[in-house]
């Protein structure tokens, strides 16, 4: 029986669910470790008085001279964010798609 219990944890703990789980955690560290995250936030917070202009142009800006550890890192959050929300929505009762015939 504890081998059950095992083959069990072992398969939670690598679903394709966790999986994307592990990749958004993992990116969002990698993101304080290769970026200054509080003065970035200072940043914004500076030129968003300034208006949405601005706050978008300092947003792509930021992105385009980032480092491209830092945008592989967003890039990989963006993602593995993406598919858990859809299968969040997916698993949301009533979205399943029954055919009548």
């Amino acid at each position: 029986m504890a081998n059950v219990g095992a083959i069990y944890t072992a398969r939670s703990l690598t679903g394709t669910t966790a999986l994307k789980v592990y990749a958004l955690i993992l990116s969002i560290w990698a993101i304080g470790r290769f970026a200054w995250v509080a003065r970035v936030f200072d940043n914004l917070a500076a030129v968003e008085k300034s208006g949405i202009g601005s706050t978008l142009n300092f947003v792509v800006y930021a992105l385009e001279h980032a480092h491209l550890g830092v945008q592989i890192a967003l890039l990989v959050a963006a993602v593995a964010f993406i598919a858990l929300v859809r299968d969040m929505l997916r698993s949301l009762p009533g979205t399943s798609q029954q055919f009548s015939y």
